[in-house]
Protein backbone atom coordinates (compact mmCIF):
# COMPACT_ATOMS: atom_id res chain seq x y z
CA UNK A 1 0.00 0.00 0.00
CA UNK A 2 1.86 3.62 -0.88
CA UNK A 3 0.96 6.44 1.26
CA UNK A 4 1.31 10.05 1.01
CA UNK A 5 4.54 11.68 -0.34
CA UNK A 6 5.36 14.77 1.85
CA UNK A 7 4.80 16.87 -1.78
CA UNK A 8 1.40 15.48 -1.85
CA UNK A 9 0.61 16.10 1.59
CA UNK A 10 1.89 20.37 1.38
CA UNK A 11 -0.22 20.43 -2.29
CA UNK A 12 -3.59 18.82 -0.13
CA UNK A 13 -3.02 21.51 2.30
CA UNK A 14 -2.48 24.56 0.28
CA UNK A 15 -5.54 23.73 -1.50
CA UNK A 16 -7.38 23.28 1.93
CA UNK A 17 -6.24 26.36 3.17
CA UNK A 18 -7.05 28.45 -0.38
CA UNK A 19 -10.61 26.90 0.12
CA UNK A 20 -10.74 27.82 3.72
CA UNK A 21 -8.81 30.99 2.96
CA UNK A 22 -11.79 31.95 0.04
CA UNK A 23 -14.77 30.58 1.95
CA UNK A 24 -13.27 33.01 5.02
CA UNK A 25 -13.43 36.06 3.42
CA UNK A 26 -16.43 35.25 0.96
CA UNK A 27 -17.94 34.68 4.91
CA UNK A 28 -16.63 38.19 5.91
CA UNK A 29 -18.29 40.05 2.90
CA UNK A 30 -21.81 38.25 3.23
CA UNK A 31 -21.47 39.56 7.06
CA UNK A 32 -20.85 43.06 6.22
CA UNK A 33 -23.17 43.27 3.87
CA UNK A 34 -26.13 41.45 6.21
CA UNK A 35 -25.21 44.09 8.95
CA UNK A 36 -24.96 46.74 6.57
CA UNK A 37 -29.19 46.04 5.79
CA UNK A 38 -29.47 44.96 8.74
CA UNK A 39 -28.06 48.43 10.31
CA UNK A 40 -30.27 50.39 7.52
CA UNK A 41 -33.17 48.31 8.20
CA UNK A 42 -33.47 49.27 11.80
CA UNK A 43 -32.58 53.15 11.18
CA UNK A 44 -35.86 52.59 8.58
CA UNK A 45 -37.81 51.53 11.30
CA UNK A 46 -36.63 54.07 14.11
CA UNK A 47 -36.96 56.89 11.42
CA UNK A 48 -40.82 55.33 10.94
CA UNK A 49 -41.71 55.14 14.70
CA UNK A 50 -40.45 58.82 15.07
CA UNK A 51 -42.66 59.84 12.30
CA UNK A 52 -45.39 57.81 13.36
CA UNK A 53 -45.31 59.76 16.73
CA UNK A 54 -45.11 63.28 14.97
CA UNK A 55 -48.73 62.13 13.07
CA UNK A 56 -50.03 61.29 15.98
CA UNK A 57 -49.24 64.32 17.75
CA UNK A 58 -50.78 66.22 14.46
CA UNK A 59 -53.86 64.25 14.18
CA UNK A 60 -54.90 65.28 17.45
CA UNK A 61 -54.42 68.92 17.46
CA UNK A 62 -56.53 70.73 19.63
CA UNK A 63 -57.57 74.28 18.66
CA UNK A 64 -56.81 76.24 21.32
CA UNK A 65 -58.07 80.34 21.63
CA UNK A 66 -55.33 82.59 22.60
CA UNK A 67 -55.27 86.73 22.41
CA UNK A 68 -53.44 88.52 20.63
CA UNK A 69 -51.01 91.95 22.23
CA UNK A 70 -54.29 94.06 21.18
CA UNK A 71 -56.74 91.49 22.96
CA UNK A 72 -57.94 90.19 19.82
CA UNK A 73 -58.94 86.17 19.83
CA UNK A 74 -58.01 83.28 17.70
CA UNK A 75 -56.22 80.28 17.27
CA UNK A 76 -52.71 79.41 18.37
CA UNK A 77 -51.69 78.10 15.06
CA UNK A 78 -48.90 78.95 12.69
CA UNK A 79 -48.05 77.04 9.70
CA UNK A 80 -45.45 78.36 7.04
CA UNK A 81 -44.13 76.39 4.15
CA UNK A 82 -40.72 75.31 6.06
CA UNK A 83 -42.77 74.15 9.31
CA UNK A 84 -45.78 74.63 11.86
CA UNK A 85 -46.64 75.30 15.72
CA UNK A 86 -49.50 73.98 17.67
CA UNK A 87 -51.10 72.68 20.62
CA UNK A 88 -51.85 68.60 20.57
CA UNK A 89 -52.61 66.44 22.72
CA UNK A 90 -50.44 63.74 22.54
CA UNK A 91 -47.27 65.25 22.74
CA UNK A 92 -44.34 62.71 21.97
CA UNK A 93 -42.48 63.26 25.45
CA UNK A 94 -45.25 63.91 28.19
CA UNK A 95 -48.11 61.75 27.05
CA UNK A 96 -51.42 62.78 28.61
CA UNK A 97 -50.67 66.39 28.93
CA UNK A 98 -51.04 69.34 26.69
CA UNK A 99 -48.30 70.62 25.17
CA UNK A 100 -46.91 72.95 22.43
CA UNK A 101 -44.85 71.39 19.36
CA UNK A 102 -42.89 72.96 16.34
CA UNK A 103 -42.13 70.66 13.78
CA UNK A 104 -39.95 72.18 11.04
CA UNK A 105 -37.18 71.34 8.65
CA UNK A 106 -33.53 72.34 8.91
CA UNK A 107 -31.17 72.65 6.66
CA UNK A 108 -28.39 69.68 6.36
CA UNK A 109 -25.44 68.99 4.10
CA UNK A 110 -25.63 69.56 0.35
CA UNK A 111 -29.62 71.29 0.31
CA UNK A 112 -31.03 68.40 2.19
CA UNK A 113 -32.79 68.71 5.16
CA UNK A 114 -33.46 67.17 8.71
CA UNK A 115 -37.07 67.11 10.22
CA UNK A 116 -37.91 68.20 13.70
CA UNK A 117 -39.72 67.93 16.27
CA UNK A 118 -40.04 70.24 18.91
CA UNK A 119 -41.96 70.26 22.58
CA UNK A 120 -42.83 72.18 25.56
CA UNK A 121 -44.98 70.78 28.01
CA UNK A 122 -48.32 72.99 29.06
CA UNK A 123 -48.44 71.19 32.32
CA UNK A 124 -48.40 74.55 35.28
CA UNK A 125 -48.42 77.12 32.11
CA UNK A 126 -51.18 78.96 31.76
CA UNK A 127 -51.09 79.32 27.58
CA UNK A 128 -53.21 82.76 27.25
CA UNK A 129 -50.98 85.10 24.83
CA UNK A 130 -49.66 84.35 21.12
CA UNK A 131 -46.54 86.13 22.47
CA UNK A 132 -45.75 84.19 25.44
CA UNK A 133 -42.48 82.45 25.98
CA UNK A 134 -42.55 78.77 26.22
CA UNK A 135 -39.82 76.04 27.26
CA UNK A 136 -39.36 74.34 24.70
CA UNK A 137 -37.48 71.49 26.73
CA UNK A 138 -37.60 68.28 24.00
CA UNK A 139 -36.13 67.98 20.83
CA UNK A 140 -36.05 65.25 18.95
CA UNK A 141 -34.65 64.84 15.30
CA UNK A 142 -37.25 62.53 13.29
CA UNK A 143 -35.97 61.93 9.64
CA UNK A 144 -32.13 63.11 8.48
CA UNK A 145 -30.81 63.56 5.32
CA UNK A 146 -34.03 64.46 3.22
CA UNK A 147 -33.88 65.61 -0.42
CA UNK A 148 -36.94 67.91 -0.32
CA UNK A 149 -39.42 68.54 2.68
CA UNK A 150 -42.16 70.99 2.74
CA UNK A 151 -45.58 71.63 4.36
CA UNK A 152 -48.96 72.50 3.32
CA UNK A 153 -52.23 73.46 4.64
CA UNK A 154 -56.10 72.75 3.70
CA UNK A 155 -58.55 74.66 4.59
CA UNK A 156 -60.26 78.42 4.96
CA UNK A 157 -57.81 81.17 4.50
CA UNK A 158 -60.20 83.41 7.38
CA UNK A 159 -62.88 83.03 9.52
CA UNK A 160 -64.49 85.41 6.99
CA UNK A 161 -64.23 83.81 3.80
CA UNK A 162 -65.74 81.05 5.37
CA UNK A 163 -69.13 83.35 6.45
CA UNK A 164 -69.02 84.53 2.80
CA UNK A 165 -69.22 81.12 1.68
CA UNK A 166 -72.00 80.09 3.61
CA UNK A 167 -73.86 83.22 3.03
CA UNK A 168 -73.25 83.75 -0.65
CA UNK A 169 -72.54 80.65 -1.85
CA UNK A 170 -73.43 82.15 -5.43
CA UNK A 171 -69.56 83.05 -4.57
CA UNK A 172 -68.31 79.46 -5.02
CA UNK A 173 -65.80 80.09 -2.51
CA UNK A 174 -64.07 76.41 -1.69
CA UNK A 175 -61.39 75.80 0.78
CA UNK A 176 -58.30 74.94 -0.76
CA UNK A 177 -54.46 74.46 0.12
CA UNK A 178 -51.83 76.97 1.34
CA UNK A 179 -48.30 77.58 1.95
CA UNK A 180 -49.00 79.64 4.87
CA UNK A 181 -52.06 79.98 7.66
CA UNK A 182 -51.85 82.01 10.88
CA UNK A 183 -54.78 81.06 13.05
CA UNK A 184 -54.37 83.73 15.21
CA UNK A 185 -54.80 86.05 12.53
CA UNK A 186 -56.86 84.47 9.52
CA UNK A 187 -59.07 82.55 13.22
CA UNK A 188 -59.69 79.37 11.70
CA UNK A 189 -57.82 75.83 12.19
CA UNK A 190 -56.48 74.13 9.39
CA UNK A 191 -58.72 70.95 8.43
CA UNK A 192 -55.61 68.49 6.86
CA UNK A 193 -51.74 69.20 6.82
CA UNK A 194 -49.40 67.64 4.60
CA UNK A 195 -45.79 66.92 4.66
CA UNK A 196 -43.68 66.76 1.84
CA UNK A 197 -40.91 64.09 1.98
CA UNK A 198 -39.07 63.75 -0.58
CA UNK A 199 -41.46 62.59 -3.73
CA UNK A 200 -44.27 61.16 -0.94
CA UNK A 201 -46.19 63.25 0.89
CA UNK A 202 -48.31 62.47 4.37
CA UNK A 203 -52.09 63.97 4.62
CA UNK A 204 -53.21 64.32 8.06
CA UNK A 205 -56.60 65.22 8.78
CA UNK A 206 -57.02 67.61 11.76
CA UNK A 207 -60.42 66.86 13.98
CA UNK A 208 -63.29 69.22 13.39
CA UNK A 209 -63.03 70.92 16.77
CA UNK A 210 -62.14 74.42 15.91
CA UNK A 211 -66.34 75.79 15.80
CA UNK A 212 -67.42 74.43 19.05
CA UNK A 213 -64.07 75.92 20.48
CA UNK A 214 -64.39 78.97 19.14
CA UNK A 215 -68.19 79.82 19.34
CA UNK A 216 -67.20 78.89 23.65
CA UNK A 217 -64.74 81.79 22.97
CA UNK A 218 -67.14 84.64 21.40
CA UNK A 219 -69.85 83.32 24.24
CA UNK A 220 -66.94 84.53 26.91
CA UNK A 221 -66.30 87.74 25.70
Amino acid sequence: VRGFTLIEMLIAIAIFGLVVGIASYGYALFSRHWEGRLGRFEQAQDHYQRLDLVVTALENTLPYVVRDDKGAGGFYFLGREEGLTLVTLSPVFTPGELAVVRVFREPAADGRWNLLYEEAPLAGVHLRRASQTLPFQHRMVVLRDVPDLRFGYFGWQSVDERLAAANEPELGLQPKWMTSLDGLVGRVHPQRIAIGIGGEEAVVFVPERADVTFRRFIGQE
